[in-house]
């Protein structure tokens, strides 16, 4: 599994991200988008859940597509980056902006709702990386005497993951 470095500390990384890291963050957003949309349905009204539905649909094509664009610009295009992210960037904000103005002009939508939906991939980073940090920090933190079998004791000091 290769890994990327975000820190500047070679010696004690304390946040490191691989190279699955946005596949694990689409899993878990297209998860939680159909708890919360599941969930809605049952208990709230149906243009809630539409609202809800569209909000996380625009979420996750908008992360898809930056995805898309960065594995594309980093293979295929290094010298003409600007150009690509440029083109990109207008197609995919214009296109998701009309299906936003047509569902809004012609749905009753919710906008804390929509809110909700469009923060779900934002939401699953952030707790993402949160997570990894506190795993990293107990990890870092915590010593743990062991007895082990026949009453050899195991002193695990290990810092890091």
């Amino acid at each position: 599994m290769k890994r990327t470095m975000i820190t500047g500390d070679k010696e004690n990384p304390s946040f490191i991200i691989d190279e699955g890291f946005p596949d694990r963050v689409l899993k878990t957003s297209l998860f939680l988008a159909l708890i919360l949309i599941m969930c809605s349905v049952s208990y709230m009204s149906f243009m809630l859940s539409v609202s809800l539905a569209i909000g996380c649909f625009i979420s996750i094509v908008l992360f898809k597509t930056t995805w898309w664009a960065i594995q594309h610009a980093v293979q295929h295009k290094r010298s003409k980056i600007k150009g690509f992210f440029l083109k990109i960037s207008f197609l995919k904000y214009f296109i998701l902006g009309a299906i936003l103005l047509s569902a809004c002009l012609f749905l009753e939508i919710n906008i804390f709702a929509m809110a909700l939906g469009l923060g779900i991939v934002v939401a699953v980073v952030i707790l993402k990386i949160v997570g990894r940090l506190l795993v990293n920090y107990m990890n870092k933190s915590i010593k743990v005497s062991y007895r082990g079998i026949n009453d050899v004791s195991i002193n695990t000091d290990k810092k890091g993951v």
